[in-house]
């Protein structure tokens, strides 16, 4: 009885390793560049943007996002772009970046790299870490 429990404990515990293994493999290869797009990026430089997933019924996207998105934008004037996507109009965005829920904000840097992905509501102080704004006005 007791080894079939540890048995059973252990099978558990293997499949939420492997779970876990397999989340953060595709995580990490979302923020892997495309080789052909070294160059580009070299050449390129942009200001970072916050990718900011919407739908039009998202309440918490209205409420609490959104107003955080604007505090930001409010304490560091002209230091990124914010830019809005609906993701039932963009379904393949948001499946490039394995996003599943909204509000999901998407973090990139000026040569177009992906510095975090966030699975729901992320704070301005969270987004202003993430851009590196913290410290340089």
């Amino acid at each position: 009885m007791v080894a079939e429990r540890l048995l059973v404990l252990g099978l558990v515990a293997a499949a939420l390793a492997l779970v876990w293994l397999a989340l953060r493999w595709r995580s990490a290869r979302y923020r892997r560049p495309n080789a052909r797009d070294v160059l580009t990026r070299l050449a390129v430089r942009r200001p970072p943007v916050v990718l900011a997933f919407t739908t039009p019924e998202c309440v918490p996207c209205r409420t609490m996002q959104r107003p955080a998105l604007e505090e930001l934008r409010r304490r560091y004037p002209e230091r990124f772009e914010l830019r809005e996507v609906d993701a039932t109009v963009m379904p393949e965005l948001a499946e490039r970046f394995g996003l599943m829920t909204v509000p999901s904000t998407v973090v990139i840097d000026g040569r177009g790299r992906v510095l975090a992905i966030n699975h729901g509501l992320a704070r301005w102080p969270k987004l202003a870490g993430q851009l590196s704004l913290n410290g340089r006005r």
